[in-house]
């Protein structure tokens, strides 16, 4: 059985129904992608690390996970914290997001009392996935533990899978972001880049800036998400590009790079080639699009 360990913060969401209303589910960037991973390879074993608080909400996003098949083994709990939040606005079926995470519990990441147990599981893992978000909701205590369990997972050759999903409002500055995002990249073996996080990160580039940049550290699988255009990956040295359908009326296109995540990881740990699975991600990634929220509701699968 493949053992995956997903690290990151899964906050309460609020997205609007057909009628204006709100309705409440439960996402974030790494939740997102270790569900659809989970359900594209329902033999896999998941652990999904996060920290919470003690409250009401907490507990029904422990019962969430647990309903999707994701463990939780070392989740701790912190009194007088609570998970974050936010609202998903669509239009076109263009999203915009307004978060409320200023006392997230999942800031505590990699500090608690589960940390020797979480380093363990990490080093008894077949892979490990994490985001730019992941890294920068934490503090500069959890980022060390982290990059240090980060750097012997990789002499252990445990695959690490990376997103750089950049969020401007998480850092003080665009050079913090950079030298982050750099170091993270330095553990990982397959980088899954959307273009526009990157471009608004570093500005003026090009694909094979960011694939160029990824070599550099050391990276040798990296697969871009160009929205509507072409996705293009670099693997053994080749860069080619994968043409993407064109779709009409999207509904939402929350979690649209995360699913794409989760399905082309999903199947690259069955073996598949990577051409198969960007192919096999982006029909995951067109369903879910079509749907209101981050997680489509596995009836509507």
């Amino acid at each position: 059985m493949k053992k995956i360990t997903v690290l990151g913060e899964c906050l309460i969401e609020l997205s609007q129904d057909k009628d204006n209303l709100y309705k409440q589910a439960f996402a974030g960037d790494t939740i997102n992608c270790a569900i659809y991973l989970k359900r594209e390879f329902p033999e896999a074993s998941i652990e999904y690390i996060t920290v919470l608080g003690e409250d009401k909400m907490s507990k029904k996003m422990i019962d969430f996970f647990h309903e999707e098949d994701i463990k939780t083994t070392h989740v701790d709990f912190i009194k007088n914290k609570n998970p974050g939040l936010y609202m998903i606005e669509t239009k076109n079926g263009e999203r915009s997001f307004s978060f409320w995470r200023e006392s997230s519990s999942a800031k505590k990441l990699f500090t608690t009392k589960s940390l020797k147990n979480i380093k363990k599981e990490m080093l008894s893992s077949d892979m490990i996935y994490f985001s730019a978000i992941t890294i920068a909701i934490m503090s500069k205590k959890g980022r060390d533990n982290l990059f240090k369990t980060l750097k012997e997972a990789k002499s252990k050759n445990i695959k690490i899978a990376y997103d750089s999903n950049y969020r401007p409002a998480l850092y003080k500055n665009e050079k913090k972001a950079i030298r982050l995002h750099n170091k993270a990249l330095r553990y990982c073996d397959i980088f899954l880049p959307s273009f526009d996080d990157e471009q608004d990160l570093r500005k003026k580039i090009e694909a094979k800036d960011i694939i160029s940049n990824a070599k550099k550290q050391g990276i040798g699988e990296i697969v871009i998400k160009c929205g509507k255009n072409d996705i293009i990956y670099y693997y053994k040295d080749k860069t080619k590009s994968i043409k993407v359908q064109a779709l009409n009326k999207i509904v939402d296109s929350t979690s649209a790079g995360d699913s794409f995540n989760g399905g082309y990881l999903a199947s690259r740990l069955q073996n598949n080639t990577i051409e198969d699975s960007i192919k096999k991600a982006q029909k995951l990634s067109a369903k879910v699009i079509m749907h209101k929220g981050a997680i489509v509701p596995k009836e509507k699968k």
